[in-house]
């Protein structure tokens, strides 16, 4: 397949095609923090009862082990209830997962719910990943050590995950297919999840609870409802599923019913339906209503979400007053029902995993470095009073609370102790050309986006920058005309004369060098840095290409730019590794020398521990400490300090800080012993 050169006719019906996604995105899906909750009107439920009864099929009804009957679980012929709390491996590193589970067991749970992240095992089509990343890649190992606890394990293994993780948990390769349409029953993307459920099931299915594992439901799909209707595609992917050795119970969860009004209904032929839902008051009370009206079902919030997440340049989110809380949870326990919190430990979205929503008046946000959720366990996987409400909820109601083996436990875990390791001063840095020399060099004719580099035997490039390079001669003016995603810096021989993002004109941007920098010399170098914030992780998710989308033009030419350099800065380990060891390293100058590669050495005493960066005094960027990329920073908040786990530290020899900053450095970083002060 070859890579499409996208020209502004292309951009022009992209926007097009996103103008329309973004209005049946708000006509068909509720923003939860921002719509008012209209309840369908009584008839309208009863139509779709009706319907489910003239319907060509009977309710479904559990093949596996967890099964069901008159709205009661059952598990070895008992009646069972689910106390679950989601906790995803791809966020936690592994040497935090046992006191996670401990934590979890102590709180009166006896199930962990994850999903797995299709595009953190397959970052390159046709290479599969489980084990690395310091570990977190290892979901088999999660759930064995989940096992080991004595915890049941529910697995949510998408092929679309939402999670506000980068593209849903979509691979961007994907996108190389031009007619890509994905969640769909297009026959590229149905290629590409039975590939991936061909690797992904046989690695765990030893695990299910018919084979003596831990793991007792699985998740078709995520949410489907609020972006299709289409039942057979789920149909679909459940078939594809049992043949790769699913056995145990299905299940699809939703957070509102007026997809089964568009013709979702048929799916409660095929899986167990659950609902996702934070106040009973908007909305969550109709979707307990509605599951009970279906009769054998049982009751089970999937999602019961327990906080929110953050976006870059917005607030902090806030919370749920505790009364409201205990208010929520006991009518739902009072119920009968089970529940799984979401999160019940959020984590850390590492590296450049982070996702982002589109929202009807703010447009484009993506979501922070850290995950905290404001969960009962925070980012570092402290308790906390939102823990203990909870705790002291669920002792109430262990009746049929069983675990895989062993209790409930009487004692809950201390909290670690976090460290302050003080201050260190800026050493170093490496030139932002000295950086370029490392990274591959594409010679193309056209602007090409992430996806469509001809990189890694054909997936493109999935995250982090692109810079274009063009030579030019004396210029006064450059006009750029399309989409640009995310966030571009434009520099002229080196120095930034103009920075965007998606807040500014979609489909044109114009610079007018003359005023805006001095020019006079014959040959000029244009460079355009792009960087991707965040794949979208709802929709629209066809058009989720990174990059320039477009052309550029000078000094009022209708002829476009041609014959680019492209850098793809994706940081990934080959690249990382020689840029660490480069020999170029310099003195800091007495100027900002930004766009550069920032550098310090720092020790620590006695076993390392968990603590908090600040990125006060800092612009934008990514940071790595002993290799590892924590993720981003940006000074537009809220999020100031990231989370540095003490795993990823050494106290033998000195620790490493790399900083990539893209304006404006600072001259020292500070180590705090607690998270950002909101």
């Amino acid at each position: 397949m070859k890579p499409i050169q996208i020209k502004v006719k292309h951009v022009v019906r992209l926007v097009i095609i996103l103008f329309i996604a973004v209005i049946i995105w708000f006509a068909g899906v509720p923003s939860f923090r921002h719509q008012k909750f209209v309840p369908m009107p009584q008839n309208e439920i009863q139509k779709i009862y009706k319907k489910i009864k003239d319907g060509n099929g009977k309710l479904y009804q559990s093949e596996g082990s967890l099964r069901f009957k008159n709205r009661q679980f059952y598990l070895d012929g008992k009646p069972f209830r689910i106390f679950s709390g989601a906790f995803h491996y791809f966020r936690v590193l592994p040497q935090y997962w046992n006191e996670t589970f401990l934590k979890m067991k102590a709180s009166g749970l006896n199930t962990v719910e994850t999903y797995v992240a299709w595009n953190f095992h397959e970052e390159i089509k046709g290479s599969f990943n489980f084990v690395g990343n310091k570990g977190l890649l290892n979901v088999r190992e999660f759930i064995e050590t989940a096992k080991s606890h004595g915890l049941f394990v529910i697995l949510r293994p998408g092929p679309y995950i939402c999670a506000e993780w980068e593209f849903g948990g979509l691979p961007s390769w994907l996108l190389r297919d031009t007619e890509m349409k994905v969640r769909s029953n297009y026959e590229g993307y149905l290629s590409g999840v039975d590939t991936y459920f061909a690797h992904l099931i046989p690695h765990i299915q030893h695990l299910q609870y018919a084979k003596g594992g831990p793991i007792i439901a699985f998740q078709i799909e995520n949410e489907f409802g609020s972006y299709s209707v289409d039942v057979e595609h789920l149909r679909k992917l459940k078939k594809m599923m049992k043949k790769h050795g699913v056995v145990e119970m299905f299940f699809t969860s939703d957070p509102q019913i007026k997809s089964w009004k568009n013709g979702l209904y048929p799916i409660a032929y095929e899986a167990l339906p659950t609902v996702n839902f934070k106040s009973l008051d908007e909305g969550g009370q109709e979707l307990v209503d509605f599951i009970e009206g279906l009769g054998e079902f049982p009751l089970f919030v999937m999602e019961y979400w327990t906080g929110w997440f953050d976006e870059w340049g917005g607030e902090h989110s806030s919370d749920m007053e505790t009364p409201k809380l205990k208010e929520i949870l006991t009518k739902l326990l009072d119920s009968g029902a089970s529940i799984n919190f979401y999160m019940f430990r959020g984590g850390t979205n590492f590296g450049f995993m982070n996702g982002a929503k589109i929202y009807h008046k703010h447009g484009y946000k993506p979501v922070v470095t850290s995950y905290d959720y404001m969960a009962p366990l925070s980012e570092a996987g402290d308790t906390t009073e939102k823990y203990q409400v909870i705790r002291e909820l669920l002792m109430k109601y262990q009746e049929n609370v069983r675990h895989f083996h062993g209790a409930t436990l009487k004692e809950i875990p201390e909290n670690k102790e976090k460290a302050a390791y003080g201050t260190f001063p800026i050493n170093t840095y490496l030139s932002f050309e000295d950086l370029l020399s490392e990274s591959e060099k594409i010679e193309s004719k056209m602007i090409l986006t992430m996806e469509h580099l001809t990189l890694y035997h054909g997936s493109g490039q999935n995250y982090g920058y692109i810079l274009y390079r063009k030579i030019l001669p004396k210029t006064k003016t450059i006009n750029i005309k399309g989409i640009m995603q995310d966030r571009m810096q434009v520099f002229w021989n080196g120095k930034e004369i103009a920075a965007f993002d998606w807040t500014e004109n979609l489909y044109q941007i114009h610079l007018d060098l003359m005023t805006d920098i001095n020019i006079d010399e014959k040959e000029n170098k244009l460079d355009l840095l792009v960087e991707n914030l965040g794949r979208v992780n709802v929709r629209p998710l066809n058009e989720q290409f990174k990059g320039i989308m477009g052309e550029v033009f000078t000094d009022g030419s209708k002829e476009e730019l041609k014959d680019w350099v492209i850098y793809p800065l994706d940081f990934r380990s080959q690249f990382l590794n020689s840029v660490w060891i480069h020999s170029h390293y310099k003195q800091l100058p007495n100027f900002d020398p930004s766009p550069a590669l920032y550098s310090a050495e720092f020790d620590i005493e006695g076993t390392p521990k968990d603590t908090y960066l600040s990125m006060e005094g800092w612009t934008k960027g990514i940071v790595f400490i002993n290799s590892f990329n924590l993720g981003r920073y940006w000074k537009h908040g809220p999020q100031q300090r990231l989370y540095v786990p003490g795993s990823i530290l050494q106290n033998k020899k000195a620790n490493t800080i790399r900083i990539f900053e893209q304006k404006k450095a600072g001259k020292e970083v500070v180590f705090y012993n607690s998270p950002t002060p909101y």
